[in-house]
């Protein structure tokens, strides 16, 4: 029996309700000047038109999978089905709301097959507006991590607090087998990223352009309890730990990883970010959210209050 070769890359798209710019997310990809990939959508239990988007998009190029999750398992799982579902010897994954430059495999492909040590082709992150317009944000590009230990790699990203030009890169397939994959609580990314880092450097593909959709839905902008059940359906919205569960997690990394990464030196990095005066405050957030989730809110809101004033004074300022 004949196995058809399993392409060069694979794209995950895990999508939930996604409508209103899933078209043209499907259509940048099919627009790539690389032809040979596969795309995995995998379909949260949509209730909206999702499913007769994906399948009309199936009918016209058989390089799409769509596949539709029974229940929504949450954003998470629904990533890791994507790339659980993929077979390339590269993988990425893709935003139902963002659009691909028309290179962008081609560049990150190159990236990766000129270095064996790199593990994540990263490209260059501009933002664009419900319309498609540009916006002026433009997502700073990290230093270099060619020269750098494991262990500094651990510690740029771990700071980093999230780097969606990474999350949205392309990732080295035998790299990602070796991590925890998603987990279910918000900025588990963050964590992953970090791991990713322990295994080999990211590479800059500065001709590779990622269009980030911004609009009111993106997960970054809703309500707290929202993003929550967004990220695990079957979680609490109440206090769901997030920060505090991401530590954990960064500890089960470093300690998984020892002896790529020396865990005194990973285990350090962390400690001195832990202790950052912002972070220890949304500890005790966390901590106050335990005996009054009220409290935690009120906290919460004076806190991005007073915030605001002082960036507000900041601005004012001369020099």
């Amino acid at each position: 029996m004949e196995h058809s070769k399993s392409p060069k890359v694979s794209l995950g798209l895990p999508v939930y309700n996604g409508e209103n710019f899933l078209s043209d997310a499907i259509q940048s990809i099919l627009d790539q000047d690389f032809g040979d990939f596969e795309l995995v959508i995998t379909d949260n239990a949509s209730t909206d038109r999702t499913a007769d988007i994906c399948l009309q998009f199936a009918q016209r190029d058989r390089r799409i999978r769509y596949v539709r999750n029974v229940r929504n398992l949450g954003a998470g799982a629904n990533f890791n089905r994507a790339f659980q579902l993929s077979t390339g010897e590269y993988f990425k994954w893709c935003a139902h709301d963002d659009i691909l430059s028309s290179s962008f495999l081609t560049e990150c492909v190159r990236a990766l097959d000129a270095n064996a040590r790199h593990v994540i082709a990263y490209p260059r992150l501009l933002g664009i507006d419900e319309t498609g317009q540009l916006t002026s944000y433009v997502e700073r590009v990290r230093p270099d991590m060619g020269g750098s230990s494991s262990a500094s790699r651990f510690r740029q990203v771990v700071a980093a607090h999230g780097w969606d030009a990474a999350m949205f890169g392309l990732w080295r397939r035998d790299s990602l087998l070796k991590t925890t994959l998603h987990k279910p609580y918000y900025g588990s990314d963050c964590a992953l990223l970090a791991e990713m880092a322990i295994l080999g450097p990211f590479v800059h593909s500065p001709n590779a352009i990622l269009y980030s959709r911004d609009h009111p839905a993106r997960s970054v902008r809703l309500p707290n309890s929202e993003r929550l059940a967004w990220q695990n359906p079957d979680g609490s919205t109440a206090n769901a730990f997030e920060l505090s569960r991401r530590v954990k997690h960064l500890v089960a990394i470093a300690y998984r990883h020892r002896r790529t990464a020396p865990l005194g030196r990973t285990l350090f990095h962390l400690l001195a970010w832990i202790l950052d005066p912002v972070l220890v405050a949304r500890f005790c957030l966390e901590a106050v959210g335990v005996v009054s989730p009220q409290l935690r809110t009120k906290l919460r809101g004076a806190g991005v209050g007073a915030l605001k004033r002082i960036h507000a004074i900041s601005d004012r300022s001369p020099g």
